[in-house]
């Protein structure tokens, strides 16, 4: 088990670049980082690489050789160490108790559903729900819309994959940051990859073809930054991930029975919603099945662990945790079906509290 350290996590690196242009953050900055951001450079890089966690790359050393060598330091992710949340956290400065992003599908009951939060669908059915995928309620100002507010010299731009074709790739992420670092312009660039977490889901943490995308990766990046010039590159990830075993919650009839609706937010940071003359019921039947693989936790008794972070609580947060919680400490994930045909083989994944999804590494390449 390992607990986010809120004041050496993935949201000091956003307080790191805010300090850098003049502004402060909600949380402490990293002093490692702030050192390496001294002097007056041109271009400004946040490249976020989805699951390269620490503990990623020392399985994977022989192909991350050039990123390893540039280590400046390690930090924690936010709690849950999962994509929503913290993508969220590195772009807002906001822990996930501020902005109210505590996770892929969070239920919401105005619609009576649990719905992906980047793309507005029901999770359970894939229905459109929420039109654009734009959740009114969870907006948030950017640190890079703060940046560009008060540096009206420096120009913003985001290179992220297009997500809704089929031809991305990191050569073209690669080609996106080159093209904005040798405009005219001082420039604050966000960038994002989906690797290696979609091959760590499918392939799990030690595959071949997890090698082989950060092998891509490391050897982009090396060749990438021969090409620029006054520029500091910061490279981190949301989370890291782990191999894990699932089980399908909707197959253990007793438990199920238990429950108002299927579970939501994540599948190692697990929500439920129980049934009022239930309740002594489920937890007896989770610790019983599960009690050695998951924590446990009330809906109260989650909420003073203090594990989503500091600050004042978004108005959806009470919402979105149910009666009970789940955090995986294990290698085991819960998920639920509705419908056979969205089952699926799941190697690896993340969203838990062990040292592999919550470490994760922040990488300096400096080029003058």
């Amino acid at each position: 088990m390992l607990k986010p350290d809120y004041d050496r996590s993935i949201l000091s690196i956003s307080s790191s670049i805010l300090k850098k242009y003049g502004l402060v953050g909600n949380y402490l900055s990293l002093k490692e980082l702030d050192k390496e951001l001294e002097g007056d450079y041109k271009n400004i890089v946040l490249l976020i690489l989805d699951c390269m966690g620490s503990e990623i790359l020392e399985l994977h050393q022989e192909e991350t050789k050039f990123l390893r060598s540039h280590l400046l330091t390690n930090v924690t992710s936010v709690f849950p160490p999962t994509t929503a949340a913290a993508t969220t956290a590195y772009h807002s400065g906001l822990s996930p108790l501020e902005s109210g992003w505590v996770g892929w599908m969070p239920y919401f009951k105005e619609y009576d559903r649990m719905i992906e939060l980047f793309s507005g669908c029901d999770f359970y059915t894939g229905e459109n729900i929420v039109k654009n995928g734009e959740i009114n309620c969870l907006k948030y100002e950017t640190i890079y819309d703060k940046i560009i507010k008060k540096n009206k010299d420096v120009k913003f731009t985001k290179v992220f994959p297009d997500f809704e074709r089929d031809d991305n790739s990191f050569e073209k992420i690669v080609d996106g940051i080159k093209t904005v670092c040798n405009n005219s312009c001082k420039n604050i660039i966000s960038a994002y990859w989906t690797e290696p977490d979609s091959s760590i889901h499918k392939y799990g943490t030690k595959s071949l073809e997890v090698a082989k995308q950060l092998k891509n990766i490391n050897d982009n990046l090396e060749n990438l930054v021969k090409e620029l010039k006054n520029t500091i590159l910061i490279i981190s990830a949301d989370h890291g991930g782990k191999d894990v075993e699932v089980v399908y919650l909707n197959e253990y009839k007793d438990i199920d029975d238990c429950l108002i609706r299927p579970p939501s937010i994540e599948s190692r940071f697990v929500s439920f919603f129980v049934k009022d003359d239930k309740k002594e019921e489920f937890k007896k039947l989770i610790i019983n099945n599960f009690g050695d693989k998951f924590l446990i936790y009330s809906k109260e008794e989650f909420f003073k662990l203090g594990l989503l972070g500091r600050g004042v609580k978004h108005p959806r947060i009470d919402d979105f945790i149910g009666d009970f919680i789940l955090i995986g400490d294990s290698n085991l994930d819960i998920r639920y079906i509705i419908d056979d045909k969205r089952k699926k083989i799941v190697k690896g994944d993340h969203s838990g509290i062990t040292k592999e999804e919550m470490m994760v590494p922040v990488i300096v390449i400096k080029e003058k």
